[in-house]
């Protein structure tokens, strides 16, 4: 049932693009592509972690696209930086950055610099958004 509400929802969100003359971020073909999103949870949050989670998304999308389209289909809150010229995710799911750990994501298990309202993502992508402790990056 999940599946069949990300897949309706997102066929309505490239309707209603293309009825507004918009496009996808990347102005990409308007083909469905498989994706896989994964939210790691810190422990002490008592929240269970987001596995192997797979849609499909638009074609051109980008990883904060993919991120808030999961959202929408499983009532997730996502909050993001007001401060930034670039997206930048402060909360998903309640838990919030602190002055020493955040939010970020990673491509097919390798950390990215790209902000995620910039990042591409391409058919067969596993985008895993982990809370991390900015003392565990060194």
């Amino acid at each position: 049932m999940k599946k069949v509400l990300v897949i309706l929802m997102t066929l309505v969100m490239v309707f209603a693009m293309t009825a507004c003359g918009g496009g996808n971020s990347a102005g990409g073909s308007g083909e469905m592509i498989d994706v896989c999103i994964e939210i790691d949870y810190p422990d002490v949050e008592g929240q269970p972690d987001v596995e192997d989670y797979k849609f499909q998304i638009p074609d051109g999308s980008t990883a904060l696209d993919m991120l808030n389209l999961y959202a929408e289909a499983e009532g997730v809150e996502i909050v993001m930086s007001e401060t930034s010229d670039t997206a930048y995710v402060t909360s998903i799911g309640g838990v919030a950055e602190t002055a020493n750990a955040g939010w970020i994501y990673e491509v097919d298990d390798e950390m990215t610099m790209d902000s995620a309202d910039q990042h591409i993502v391409k058919p067969g992508a596993e985008i895993t958004w982990e809370f991390m402790s900015w003392n565990d990056m060194d």
